[in-house]
């Protein structure tokens, strides 16, 4: 039984709220349910909001009030089969001719949006060029070094056609071309035509050497192609040159965004949070991003990028379930400090200017806390069955699922394609870079990973693809300075390219400590231009266990599986098993080596069309040659050598007999002898949503 309201998009604020005569907003209705919430629940709220646009000028905001109560919940949700859409802006009509296929509008004065949507689809900024990147210049002789984060310096092919650039945005990916990490989005304070410098309102995080990447943005001048805006705040005018094809202006939907989230789910404090409501069968679309994008600061997001179309925050027990999530200036769904036993579920996520779903703990040592335990505030949430595309369309190094400082989450059965950077990603602070003292308790190596919350996380059967689409040195699931006890199983990565410099399948990077990695299938990784496909899987690290994975049809991976110290943390104790490598790359590659490197490896099946079996890098052995990496190679009866014979006495260098590799069938034959090592059959049919 439960108690029912609805909202209609003709209804009126003024009726009773049923079915007959419903309210007209969801806020009227947010009221009538505090009311029953107040009085004491006995039986589910169900809050059913007809199919139609809802325009939020600004977010729904849920809070402590909100919560179910004595064992009841709260439900928002769209009738059964119609689609309540929230937007979040304006609408803008009225159009009419500029120029040269570009259109014109009045908004009000003073308004400032930074991404456009017209029917349904994103309309970037006019920028310069108007597709790809500029390389940045160097500094000329004896400049201050400072000048690198400060601003750039522009080529002189590339100087545009006017000199002030008052009003416009660098996006810059800082480093030196190769070293693509993280974007930033900077304001223009100024620019120097006659030494080609641009100079930033405030300078990036990282020094911009020359190289690396760049374009111009937010000048109408830039607005040389289809696809793009341009917003003239000052004088209310907004320019519009609709895509090749696309409907006359006044007959299509133009959305200027005019918050940063939509449904900001937040209770008072820890002590009230916000319990026992749910979101459903929702389209939630169109908001804003800023004007500046700082990159993390050790990871930590800049408190001004906490933002999704859903945010929470100080919640417990919160459903997300079925909604289609798309087109944001952020992320789809924030997940900040204090965000437990949170389940989002079956929701399709796309089009977003950043992150996908980030889960956003406290960074070691921050918040109101005494001890590492009590700042263990981002947990136990799942994560399940959501299907997360497009990423990253306004911030470069986007990606489909971010875990920083959370733990004892399920990622599973989810569908991750077209990510700029990382799949999933995981992200803690690694010991060496850790302060002497955090709450004031003194940071040792013994108890250092207690400070570190990404952990015994559960990445599960999630199908990936198509990421590190427009970055470098990342993989379709990374992690970096995490927690112990991370599980990554049964994953499927698959048709993934390294455009340029190198990357990898699964990378545990530095300090990503004590890892489970099982019955993953990596296959179809490539390498285009100048980027290289290095390791399948990279362990850094200690004590991570790579078991029973289907490394299949990468044939321009350098080594299916390799190893590195480096940054001073510890990279030893692997152990290595029945796993099934077949033409892709060297078996092994350590790019240094340590007596304690390998615990174990053995019982593996390698198969390289009948090639012989070889490792690489630097080891201490005779080689036979140089490797793809200009190092080393070293033929199998060497590599045997090692250690007395201590690695792979049981490896076979045979065909696994795959059902049918031509057609992408990966089961094995009953008679392969992969199975003679202790393999187990991959359940194929487990991996992604359900």
């Amino acid at each position: 039984m439960s108690t029912v309201y609805y909202v209609a998009a003709n209804g009126s604020d003024d009726h009773r709220g049923t079915a007959d005569a419903p309210f007209h907003t969801l806020q009227r209705a947010q009221l009538e349910v505090r009311k029953k919430i107040e009085n004491g629940m006995s039986e589910d709220v169900m809050v059913y909001v007809r199919g139609g646009l809802y325009e939020l000028e600004s977010a729904l905001r849920f809070n402590d009030k909100d919560s179910g109560k004595d064992g009841f919940e709260v439900r928002y949700c769209s009738f059964p089969g119609e689609e309540a859409a929230l937007v979040g802006g304006k609408r803008i009509t009225n159009w009419v001719p500029f120029k040269e296929g570009i259109w014109q509008a009045h908004v009000d004065k003073g308004m400032s949006f930074y991404t456009l949507y017209a029917d349904g689809a994103r309309v970037k900024q006019a920028r310069l060029p108007a597709a790809g990147y500029y390389r940045t210049d160097g500094l000329q002789a004896n400049s201050d070094e400072r000048l690198k984060q400060r601003g750039i310096r522009i080529r002189a092919e590339d100087m545009p056609l006017h000199s002030s650039l008052a009003g416009t945005q660098v996006y810059v990916w800082p480093g030196e071309g190769e070293w693509n990490w993280f974007s930033e989005t900077k304001p223009v304070a100024s620019f120097d035509p006659e030494n080609r410098y641009v100079q930033f309102e405030s300078p990036t995080t990282w020094p911009v050497e020359a190289g690396s990447r760049y374009f111009l943005q937010g000048s109408l001048d830039f607005l040389q192609s289809p696809g793009q805006f341009h917003l003239d705040s000052s004088a209310g005018i907004v320019y519009y040159w609709p895509e090749i094809g696309a409907d006359h202006p006044n007959e299509q939907t133009i959305l200027a965004p005019t918050a940063q989230r939509l449904l900001d789910i937040n209770g008072l404090n820890h002590l009230q949070p916000v319990r026992s409501l749910c979101i459903s069968g929702f389209s939630l679309a169109c908001t804003d991003f800023s004007r500046e994008y700082r990159m993390m600061d050790d990871n930590v997001e800049q408190p001004e990028h906490r933002e999704g179309l859903i945010y929470i925050n100080h919640a417990e027990h919160i459903r997300i379930e079925g909604n289609k999530l798309k087109h944001s200036g952020s992320c789809g769904i924030y997940l900040d400090h204090y965000s437990k036993h949170i389940t989002i579920d079956s929701n399709d996520i796309r089009n977003v200017g950043y992150i996908g779903i980030s889960l956003n703990g406290f960074a070691p040592g921050a918040g109101p806390f005494d001890s590492p335990a009590h700042s263990y505030t981002n947990a136990y949430n799942h994560i399940t069955n959501n299907r997360i595309q497009h990423g990253g369309e306004l911030v470069g190094h986007g990606c489909g699922i971010l875990l920083y400082q959370s733990g004892d989450n399920e990622i599973s059965n989810n569908y991750i394609a077209d990510m700029p950077r990382y799949g999933i990603s995981m992200k803690g602070l690694r010991h060496k870079v850790m302060p002497a003292e955090l709450y004031g308790i003194a940071v040792t190596w013994n108890n250092h990973w207690g400070f570190l919350h990404t952990r015994n996380n559960r990445i599960a059967c999630n199908d990936i693809s198509f990421v590190m689409t427009d970055s470098q040195d990342g993989g379709l699931i990374e992690a970096w300075g995490t927690g112990r006890g991370n599980v990554i199983h049964s994953n499927h990565l698959h048709d993934s390219g390294i455009h340029f410099s190198f990357g990898f399948g699964i990378y545990l990077d530095d300090a990503a400590d004590d890892f489970t990695v099982t019955n993953n299938v990596i296959r179809n990784l490539f390498s285009t231009g100048e980027g290289k496909l290095w390791m399948l899987i990279f362990s850094k690290g200690i004590g991570n266990r790579i078991r029973n994975n289907l490394l299949v049809s990468n044939p321009d991976a350098i080594a299916a599986i390799g190893s590195q110290e480096m940054a001073g943390e510890e990279n030893k104790q692997i152990a290595i098993a029945c796993n099934i490598i077949y033409n892709s790359g060297y078996l092994y590659y350590f790019v240094n080596y340590s007596e304690e490197r390998f615990a174990a490896a053995n019982r593996s099946l390698y198969w390289r069309n009948g090639e012989p079996c070889k490792v690489a890098g630097n080891l201490p052995l005779a080689s036979s040659g140089q490797d793809r990496l200009g190092r080393k190679e070293y033929d199998w009866e060497q590599w045997r050598l090692l250690a007395n014979g201590k690695y792979d006495g049981e490896t076979l260098i045979t065909e696994p007999l795959f059902m049918n590799a031509n057609e992408t069938d990966y089961r094995l034959h009953p008679k392969s002898p992969a199975y003679s090592l202790g393999w187990t059959d991959i359940e194929f049919a487990n991996i992604g949503p359900k």
